[in-house]
């Protein structure tokens, strides 16, 4: 709820352009796509894709007491980021039929490979929108 603080007080008009705020960083930095928001095994497995959705759908309600709110006018935030849902949820289908093990930015990837210690193969197959 936090993330809707600067939409709330009509400062912003969407997360994306929220400055200031958790959901702003984690799409500007790209690294957090499909990492789980919770903090062990037993939490809801959340991606940035679900997270970005449920700020987006709380923050189209209109509040009495509070000035702003996300203008129901607006496309969705997947689209606003350039995002097709079924893209992207075909994307997540096939990411382990595709034999990939990690995605993120390419210094995120190295990190990973020096942590595992094991070559792996670099590719971009992602769907551009998604990268």
């Amino acid at each position: 709820y936090v993330d809707l603080n600067p939409i709330r007080a009509a400062i912003a008009t969407t997360p994306e352009n929220s400055d200031y705020t958790s959901i702003q960083e984690r799409i500007k930095s790209n690294n957090s796509t499909l990492l789980n928001l919770g903090f062990d095994e037993d939490d809801i497995n959340f991606t940035l894709a679900d997270y970005c959705e449920l700020v987006d759908a709380t923050g189209r309600s209109i509040i009495a007491n509070k000035k702003g709110y996300i203008d129901a006018s607006l496309p969705p935030i997947l689209n606003r980021l350039g995002l097709d849902e079924f893209t992207w949820l075909d994307e997540l289908s096939h990411f382990k039929i595709k034999g990939k093990k990690a995605i993120g930015t390419l210094e995120n990837l190295k990190q990973y490979v020096a942590k595992i210690k094991q070559k792996i193969r670099q590719d971009t197959g992602l769907n551009p929108a998604l990268e």
